[in-house]
This record gives structure tokens, C-alpha cells and sequence, in this order.
């Protein structure tokens, strides 16, 4: 047991030895001392409760430390992996540096040029191409739409405005619009799909092509391709 040295005035040690009358001064203040925090008993429980402390403490800070050990395991991995792709990296570089560029595998000006989609390929997505949508782009619009008339699009005009379509579409259309017998706009844009209805309200808006009522066509103003 740890040995305690107390320096107490005089009075204060003949208070405690008059409160426990036949002991000595130093058995009298270790039972005063005693009392104070408890007594003996209470000293040795306060003890095992530290030490119950102690050990949930140990408890709940292992599996922490576990886990660190396992981070910090992974992190040296990692840092083992990046130092391998490092080094093929450093490898490629090398090899790709050391290898000569032939002639025959420049690309030339003209071979960018044959790669750009020409516009009858442009139209051939599209379907359907108005001449306000392209009018910022295509510096000389006529012979433009001349070239894709040459290549076989129908040119159509309509509301002040050409319009392109391509050929096999423009046919699709007319087919769908011989066999539509409303002028209904959500049956007509389902039927038509949205080229075919946008193409429709330009020519109905431009007065190329009208609905009769009386026996529920669609007709062109004039014959048309």
C-alpha cells in the first residue's frame, strides 16, 4: 500500500485523535483519511471500478485500432500498386516515343474532308431540312439547295423558305398523309411523327397544301414531286 505523508496542523490532529480515542496519531488519520472518501471498503471498490473502466475502455478501443492497422495496410497496397503503374507508365512513354510515324499514316487535308458527312448524308438523318434553321450557317443557300437537288432531295418552298426532303421520307409522307382523314392536330402528329407534322403545318401555313372537309383529304394546291 502506497505510504502518504500529511502535514497537519496541531489542532487539527488532536481534533481526530480525540474522535478516535486510544489510537495512535498515525492510526487515528489514516481512519479519519479513510472516512472522508468512504472508508477502506469504498477505496478498494473505487479501485475495481477503474480498473472495470480500465478494461472497457481496452475493449472499445481495439477493434478502432484494428481498424487502423487494416487502413493503413491497404493504403501501403495502394501505394504499392500506383508505384507499378507508374513505372509501366514511365514504359508506354518510352515505347511510344520510340516508335517513327510512317508517311502513309498522316492524315492528309483532303482525307478530313472525305471524313465531314456531305449534305445529302445530312439530310438523310434529318429527313426534313428548313432553310430558316440553316440560313446562319450555309453562306450561299442556292447553290446549296441546288446540289441537293442534283443529288436527288425534293425541293419544296413554302412560307418564303426552301425546303429539302429527302426522297425516300418525302415519299413515307405522302403515303401517310393519302391515308389521313382527319385534321386533328394530336392524331395527325402521332400518324406523321414529328418531321413528317413539322413538314405538314410548314406547307398548310405556306398554302402549299389544305384539308377538304367535304370529303376528308389532305390535297396539294398544285402538283407537286
Amino acid at each position: 500500500m502506497p505510504k502518504v505523508v500529511v502535514d497537519l496542523p496541531y489542532s487539527v490532529i488532536e481534533k481526530i485523535i480525540k474522535k478516535y480515542p486510544g489510537s495512535t496519531v498515525e492510526d487515528a488519520v489514516r481512519q479519519f483519511i479513510l472516512d472522508v472518501v468512504g472508508g477502506e471498503v469504498q477505496v478498494i471498490q473505487t479501485q475495481q471500478d477503474l480498473s472495470r473502466v480500465q478494461r472497457l475502455l481496452q475493449d472499445m478501443v481495439n477493434p478502432f485500432t484494428a481498424k487502423v492497422d487494416e487502413v493503413a495496410r491497404r493504403l501501403s497496397d495502394v501505394v504499392e500498386t500506383l508505384d507499378s503503374l507508374s513505372e509501366r507508365v514511365k514504359t508506354l512513354e518510352e515505347e511510344v516515343r520510340s516508335l517513327k510515324v510512317r508517311p502513309e499514316a498522316q492524315v492528309t487535308t483532303q482525307q478530313v474532308k472525305e471524313v465531314k458527312k456531305s449534305a445529302i448524308d445530312v439530310l438523310r438523318d434529318q429527313k426534313v431540312m428548313f432553310e430558316k434553321d440553316i440560313a446562319s450557317k450555309i453562306r450561299n443557300r442556292d447553290a446549296f439547295f441546288d446540289k441537293l437537288r442534283r443529288e436527288g432531295a425534293v425541293v419544296l418552298e413554302a412560307k418564303g423558305q426552301r425546303i429539302a426532303v429527302e426522297p425516300n421520307f418525302w415519299n413515307e409522307f405522302k403515303e401517310k398523309l393519302e391515308g389521313l382523314t382527319t385534321n386533328n392536330e394530336s392524331e395527325v402528329r402521332e400518324k406523321l411523327g414529328k418531321a413528317g407534322y413539322n413538314l405538314l403545318k410548314t406547307l398548310w401555313e405556306g398554302g402549299v397544301i389544305y384539308y377538304d372537309s367535304v370529303n376528308k383529304k389532305w390535297r396539294f394546291t398544285e402538283e407537286t414531286t
